[in-house]
């Protein structure tokens, strides 16, 4: 037997199971009844012969310590650490302190109550799955037996739908905008691009001679400065058929806005360089002058976009997928392949959509050069 007893000095009696772990080291716990250590005994010894032992040391390493390490051995987008980081700045005040084998799902309720008033739903919703993800790796990691954090319905998102806009409010919007964002808008709308995308292209990304616009980076924005990287997956790396009525805008403004190297930045500021915050000063004195509502924000043309290509006969979720850039997992991409001649026509049939909508225009006091620059 490896129970042993023992006399404390108030007189009552202690157990002591001692044990070996698979390298000989021993270990031991102490209870204050037989049966409590007959129990523990037992399921250490059956966890072991089932593969599921977990060595009670393992779990001592505080949570910001695993949390740091888990940070580092992960391939992530330099903005995606940033938001982790900061949703650590939620979770750490309370666990970062905790042995990993010492947060119970008690701690985490509390925890997650308490942080749903401090901050969104969203936003506790992301920093309650960051925490899963962490005690999930910690659990793989035989680190502790059972991830605590397993709350019902916590981990679930509830986003008030993004309002819809309409191609003619996107047209409306590109006529009202600076004169040096009315192409970004109009690739927005036209092409479907992030505007992280749409800021990380250059000159030689565009192809008016084959009406083609490459997406090979884009333009981040973090809190240490400025960083173009490629997207995120293959599917982000791709190339888009621009419609035929934007080429002739498109080439009006490299000619007025782009420097002539290969590498002159699409889009630019006044003085050369550009921040999110230019544009979206740009876009809501472009929202008011055109009457417009207020809440729309410019990732709102990728989904006009995307919404226009779907309508278009024959195009099926595969060519979507590939066009927008979306990746549903690195398996399905394996099996997802479009042809120019799908990309181009899901192209001519925002091309059609735009001359609808602009020859419904003519009737309207508002004016634009882009029918007639389209010949």
């Amino acid at each position: 037997m490896s129970i042993r007893t023992r006399k404390l000095r108030n007189g009552k009696t202690a157990y002591d199971v001692e044990l070996r772990r698979p390298d000989g080291s021993k270990y031991s716990k102490t209870f204050h009844t037989k049966r409590d250590a007959q129990l523990w005994e037992a399921k250490e010894r059956s966890d072991r012969s089932r593969d599921r032992w977990v060595d009670p040391a393992a779990g001592r390493i505080e949570l910001r310590e695993y949390a740091e390490e888990w940070l580092l051995n992960r391939h992530l987008a330099p903005r995606t650490r940033e938001i982790y980081k900061s949703q650590l700045s939620h979770i750490l005040p309370e666990f970062g302190d905790s042995p990993l084998n010492k947060i119970t799902r008690r701690a985490v309720r509390s925890w997650f109550a308490r942080v749903s008033q401090e901050v969104s739903a969203l936003q506790a919703a992301k920093c309650y799955r960051l925490l899963m993800a962490i005690l999930n790796t910690a659990a793989d990691d035989d680190l502790i037996g059972k991830n605590r954090c397993k709350l019902k319905g916590a981990a679930g998102e509830h986003s008030a739908e993004r309002p819809m806009i309409s191609l003619e409010q996107a047209l409306a919007i590109a006529d009202a905008i600076e004169p040096r964002y009315r192409a970004l808008a109009l690739l927005g709308a036209g092409c479907g691009l992030r505007l992280g995308e749409l800021l990380g292209l250059t000159r030689a990304d565009i192809d008016l001679l084959h009406r083609q616009v490459s997406v090979t980076k884009q333009r981040q924005e973090l809190s240490t400065g400025i960083e173009v990287r490629a997207p995120k997956t293959a599917a982000g790396r791709r190339t888009v058929a621009i419609p035929k009525i934007l080429v002739a805008e498109l080439e009006a403004h490299l000619h007025a806005f782009v420097g002539q190297s290969p590498d002159a930045p699409c889009f630019t500021g006044p003085r050369g360089g550009v921040r999110r915050a230019s544009v979206y000063k740009a876009w809501h004195t472009a929202l008011e002058e055109a009457g417009v509502r207020s809440d729309l924000k410019p990732h709102d043309l990728r989904h006009l976009s995307n919404t226009l290509a779907a309508r278009v006969p024959g195009t099926t979720t595969k060519d979507l997928m590939a066009r927008m850039g979306h990746a549903s997992s690195q398996a399905a991409l394996r099996y997802l392949h479009t042809t120019d001649d799908a990309d181009r026509g899901m192209a001519d049939g925002i091309d059609a959509a735009i001359k609808s909508a602009r020859e419904a225009e003519t009737t309207s006091p508002r004016s634009s050069s882009l029918a007639s620059n389209a010949g």
